[in-house]
């Protein structure tokens, strides 16, 4: 900071929070099944999660809760952490009762209850020179995590990550994540990182202003922004996740799929779906015609595929489809060996009869 030629001191940001607006609400439907078990469907991101809370809130063993997921009728971060409570609450009433029970809140319950996105309060120290260069930033930022914990302890990470885009000079900074009585809030797409990026941009164009660099001046000298138009460069960490996968081939020639990824509407089944018949098909066996046809994923299910992980962060799509990749290169591996055997004897080999054969 002393290196600078001007200062902008304990300058104020103030951001509010921001609801999902999915176009499902918060649903589940619980159904208790023989040998004290129950199912419950859930519109989740992380049915694995679900499973575990209602597992030590009746206090059953896991396996005897079973979490269906088909699909969710959109996301956005709000049904990972925030769908837990109702189907656990589902799941409580319908285990004492006995009996199925449903539950679906209206938009204004599930507004107040569900939290959004964090707001925060932050102030500002920059210094910078006569050109615009700016050798030192500090923050100071108040984040509100409402009432619960949630993934509030992540978001100073996820901010940060965006804030250093920019090579600030010297920074530092001072995150304090503060407990209030309002509902806690929860991940919401790109959680920090949107108001990393907010606080960035924001300092850029203080610093601007107290300038006066126009934009005819601010184009000759600043790479991002040209004729008028902001470019706002973002960083964004990419975080893989172990994700399960399973392909099952059928006696009829059928194809069978389960992954760990929920569709909430990014095209992840389409996405596994176009990966299963690319990879199947290296075998080429006559008649296997639009093999597409011949495949069909199935609804996740935490008893039948565990370790399934929550579907957030924009690669549970790619993961899912590795994890089928390897799983149908080895089952091509397999029958590559049946079919060599039979084209010895019959010459071309249609995709049925190696399957007959391989069963």
């Amino acid at each position: 900071m002393a290196e600078a030629d001007h200062k902008i001191l304990s300058a104020e940001i103030k951001l509010g929070s921001q609801y999902y607006f999915y176009m499902e609400t918060q649903t589940a439907l619980a159904v208790p099944d023989e040998d004290n078990c129950i199912v419950v469907y859930s519109s989740i991101q992380a049915p694995e999660y679900a499973e575990s809370t209602i597992s030590r809130c009746l206090g059953i063993p896991e396996h005897n809760v079973c979490v269906i997921t088909r699909r969710v009728g959109g996301g956005f971060g709000g049904k990972a952490m925030k769908a837990i409570p109702v189907a656990t609450a589902c799941a409580l009433a319908a285990y004492n009762l006995r009996r199925p029970v449903r539950m679906y809140m209206n938009r204004k319950t599930d507004m107040k209850t569900t939290g959004g996105r964090h707001p925060m309060e932050v102030t500002y120290n920059v210094g910078f020179k006569e050109d615009g260069k700016i050798t030192a930033l500090h923050l100071d930022i108040l984040i509100n995590a409402g009432i619960g914990t949630d993934i509030s302890p992540i978001i100073p990470l996820f901010m940060v990550g965006a804030i250093k885009k920019y090579d600030w000079g010297a920074f530092s900074f001072d995150i304090k994540v503060c407990r209030t009585n309002h509902s806690s809030k929860s991940a919401m797409r790109g959680p920090g990182e949107v108001q990393g990026t907010f606080i960035s941009e924001a300092a850029i164009e203080h610093v601007a202003s107290v300038l006066s660099m126009d934009v005819d001046s601010f184009n000759m000298c600043n790479k991002w922004r040209q004729r008028g138009i902001s470019r706002v460069p973002i960083v964004h960490e990419v975080l893989l996740r172990s994700n399960p996968g399973k392909v099952s081939i059928l006696g009829d020639g059928s194809v069978a799929v389960e992954v760990g990824g929920i569709e909430l509407g990014q095209g992840l089944w389409t996405k596994v779906k176009q990966m299963t018949a690319f990879s199947l098909s290296a075998i080429k066996c006559d008649g296997m015609g639009d093999f597409l046809d011949k495949i069909r994923i199935i609804q996740a299910n935490t008893l039948s595929l565990i370790q399934e992980g929550l579907t957030a962060g924009s690669t549970t799509s790619e993961c899912s489809c590795e994890a089928v990749r390897i799983c149908c290169n080895i089952l091509v591996e397999r029958l590559t060996r049946i079919k060599e055997n039979l084209q010895e004897q019959m010459g071309s080999v249609e995709w049925g009869i190696l399957i007959l054969e391989g069963f």
